[in-house]
């Protein structure tokens, strides 16, 4: 694979916009801007690619329940998942690819995989012929048919194949098509964005551990059917579940806490902090209690850094160590804390940048206005005056330090 050393192509699968995101969402989506953020901070050039589903029969069936065209319910939640990304803090994305502004490299797709042989025709649609891949199945490392997709008719040769393009009329999203009009299934979309602005091999493809079987399997067979390239990507990287009461959290269960929700009691800072304090491979168990615990942890670290003491290289080395060990953000979090204990505001500013969480407490504008005027009031003398609002905004839980005279 040939690839420039100074760039990466970073794509991730972005959502099915038919209703709002959730804190399973935010996860999936902290980590890849955090691991941008950082790429960017050792001077690479990144290319983050996200693509938007907005045609799907979930989409499809939700506009019908509403009365409501499919482009306009896809619209309205694509602009509430972009407002809570950037209420999280999540900014790192260089674009944004529909599906439905991608029909044409979509059928081109299926064209060339038709052409190839890897594709067939039924009454029903166009499918993949997953027999024509050898390589089925070594991403989740199960091969054959022990991996069972979920529809087994429709005309197809083995329970296995997948939908590439479904006949049918589907209202507004429905498109021509050389073999009849319909829809393009769920698994090309990604493989004809990146195609479009990486080619067909590029550096990392992430998104959520549930992703692998069978969306991702059925990428590497399109991508990798096409000209034999291989490998699609050189890295792949996959988010552990976000769990409630050990179940899996998602829109099915019911069990969902949407991002909305979660920022009228909570800010971004805090959410990312508990986000992140977990390795993105693990499995995260949402609670009040743990959110809550995160909160005091960065109180602390705020406590903390009272003063610039310079350089702590120890503290900065460890950080750049976490971040390079497969972004481990616990251990990363941990070293923001002893750099934060020793004083080192200029890496508590800039490292809080890569994570997306102000590490610094901020003082508000009345308490900006107390702080003045006790300078005010030291530089003339009158110390009981100071002291008494010193000891008033101590009461209140505010730190104060005073410089000496």
């Amino acid at each position: 694979m040939t690839r420039n050393p100074g760039r990466v192509y970073l794509f991730v699968c972005g959502p099915t916009v038919y209703d709002y995101s959730h804190l399973g969402h935010a996860r999936t989506y902290i980590v890849f801007d955090v691991l941008a953020k950082y790429l960017r901070w050792t001077g690479l050039e990144v290319f983050y690619l996200q693509n938007i589903t907005d045609v799907d029969d979930k989409i499809i069936n939700r506009a019908k329940e509403e009365g409501v065209p499919q482009s306009v319910l896809a619209r309205t939640f694509e602009a509430a998942y972009l407002r809570d990304m950037r209420s999280l803090g999540i900014d790192a994305v260089s674009y944004h690819a529909r599906a439905t502004t991608h029909i044409p490299e979509i059928l081109s797709q299926a064209e060339r995989l038709l052409g190839r042989g890897a594709a067939y025709v039924t009454e029903a649609g166009v499918y993949f012929d997953v027999s024509t891949f050898e390589r089925n199945g070594e991403l989740s490392g199960q091969h054959g048919t022990d991996r069972i997709s979920r529809v087994t008719g429709e005309g197809k040769r083995t329970p296995l194949d997948f939908v590439l393009w479904k006949f049918g009329e589907f209202g507004e999203y429905t498109w021509d098509s050389p073999w009849g009009r319909g829809r393009p299934g769920w698994h090309i979309e990604d493989t004809a964005v990146t195609e479009k602005y990486f080619g067909q091999q590029y550096d990392i493809h992430g998104g959520g551990l549930d992703l692998i079987f069978p969306h991702h399997e059925a990428e590497i067979a399109q991508m990798e059917s096409m000209e034999g390239k291989h490998p699609m990507v050189r890295y792949w990287m996959h988010t552990g579940f976000l769990t409630v009461e050990g179940k899996k959290m998602s829109k099915s269960l019911g069990n969902f806490i949407t991002v909305r929700d979660a920022l009228k009691t909570w800010n971004k800072d805090v959410l990312r902090y508990y986000i992140l304090l977990s390795h993105y491979r693990s499995p995260l168990q949402a609670t009040e209690e743990g959110i809550a615990h995160a909160a005091r942890a960065l109180e602390h670290i705020r406590a903390a850094a009272k003063k610039d003491a310079g350089e702590d290289r120890e503290g900065r080395k460890a950080f750049i160590d976490a971040m390079e060990s497969d972004l481990n953000t616990p251990m990363a979090l941990a070293a923001v804390q002893k750099l934060a204990a020793n004083g080192d505001i200029g890496a508590l500013k800039e490292f809080g940048e890569i994570l997306g969480i102000n590490f610094l407490r901020e003082a508000s504008v009345p308490i900006r206005v107390l702080q003045e005027i006790r300078a005010e009031l030291r530089a003339k003398k009158q110390f009981e005056v100071s002291d008494m609002i010193r000891e008033r905004m101590t009461a209140a839980g505010i730190t104060v330090t005073d410089p000496s005279l």
